[in-house]
């Protein structure tokens, strides 16, 4: 009896309680849900993204090095894209471009100790975190203007809302 208690304790605490700890609001309108396990992001579509494809970049972080004048490689940062189905070479469409970067690369980078190689004079927007790593833009994502920028926009915003919590350096 006393294990089945237990049992039972344990069913309702992970089915309830422990489950929405880390429970995301599903934005309305976004029903199309992706998922990487590695960097644990999850991010919500529009169901005019289904067959979207994704693909995953290590970036160059680099630092300068002042004696020897030059950048140096001291590591990587993923990128994971999210590409529309309609998007062609020929006509591109907007990508939902996201930075992952560790906590620390992240402190790095708002200290002066970091300058990844695609940072290209832009400034990083925190979108969300979590405890392990902190999700970004470049504010140059969409600096062509692509057809479907706003949507991608809203995208993202619709997604911020979804994660909100306190940045982690506010401006």
């Amino acid at each position: 009896m006393k294990k089945l208690l237990n049992t039972s304790i344990i069913t309702a605490l992970l089915t309830t309680g422990c489950g929405s700890l880390n429970a995301l609001n599903q934005p309305s309108g976004l029903p199309l849900r992706y998922h990487n396990a590695q960097y644990n992001l999850t991010l919500f579509l529009p169901a005019s993204w289904r067959g979207y494809s994704v693909s995953v970049q290590q970036l160059e972080d680099e630092i300068y090095s002042p004696t020897e004048d030059k950048q140096i490689l001291v590591g990587h940062t993923p990128m994971i894209t999210l590409r529309h189905p309609q998007g062609q070479d020929s006509a591109p469409y907007q990508d939902v471009p996201i930075l992952v970067f560790t906590r620390a690369q992240w402190d790095a980078l708002h200290h002066g100790g970091l300058w990844p190689s695609f940072f290209a004079g832009g400034v990083m927007d925190e979108l969300w975190h979590d405890q392990g790593f902190v999700f970004a833009l470049s504010s140059r994502y969409n600096w062509g203007e692509l057809t479907g920028a706003k949507e991608v926009a809203d995208i993202l915003e619709q997604n911020r809302v979804a994660n909100k919590m306190p940045d982690l350096y506010p401006e």
